[in-house]
């Protein structure tokens, strides 16, 4: 008797603490079943937790603000994206894809490119893409940069740009190595007659006398 009226005093947070769902506790007690609560404090549990209030329902998903035209497959929203026409190094596009949504879409004609442009924050290309007035008025203000994988920008549209407030820019030094090994080949083939020496094999000559860079 002792026992039980000393339980009967154990604090009503407690009872909540140590008890499971209702679902699991036998006669719909809230107590678990190897803790026998006798009838004075399993009716001050039941009387608290009618006072508590209900449990809140799940919120609604928030709607989508996305606009219908952003791509859907694989976008991640709130990143920028970015238009490769023409093909770059896996090197190249892994930083892309670090901040940006990238779309590597090659060998688009021109009607294809003024169709996806104005879904693209930023577009790059290397010298087979022409990026003029048309692109720029496709985009509808959305294009903000131009990246010039390569040195010359001729194929762009410097004043349309500026009118459209789009950023050009390029890779001054991206041919440097590039330029380096050409100038030491073309001084090598002229040492040794490299051209000369083609032109004489291929109409059928051999004058391996007249050829000989050494003399």
């Amino acid at each position: 008797m002792k026992r039980k009226l000393k339980m009967s005093r154990l604090p009503l947070i407690s009872v909540f603490f140590l008890a499971p769902s209702p679902s699991l506790s036998p006669r719909g007690a809230l107590a678990p079943a190897f803790l026998h609560l006798p009838h004075r404090a399993q009716a001050h549990a039941h009387a608290l937790r009618a006072r508590l209030p209900a449990p809140l329902a799940p919120a609604a998903p928030a709607a989508s603000t996305a606009s219908p035209e952003a791509p859907a497959s694989g976008a991640v929203p709130g990143k920028p994206m970015v238009l490769v026409a023409e093909k770059l190094g896996a090197a190249g596009l892994a930083l892309l894809r670090e901040f940006a949504n990238v779309d590597c879409s090659y060998g688009l004609s021109p009607e294809e490119l003024r169709a996806k442009i104005s879904l693209c924050d930023a577009l790059i290309v290397r010298s087979g893409t022409k990026v003029g007035r048309d692109v720029f008025e496709a985009s509808g203000g959305r294009l903000r940069v131009v990246g010039r994988a390569g040195v010359g920008i001729d194929n762009v549209d410097l004043a349309a740009a500026t009118e459209h407030g789009c950023l050009v820019v390029n890779a001054p030094t991206a041919n440097t190595v590039a330029a380096a090994e050409h100038g030491i080949a073309l001084l090598t083939a002229m040492a040794r007659n490299i051209a000369q020496a083609d032109a004489s094999l291929k109409a059928g000559e051999f004058s391996r006398c007249t050829l000989d860079s050494r003399k």
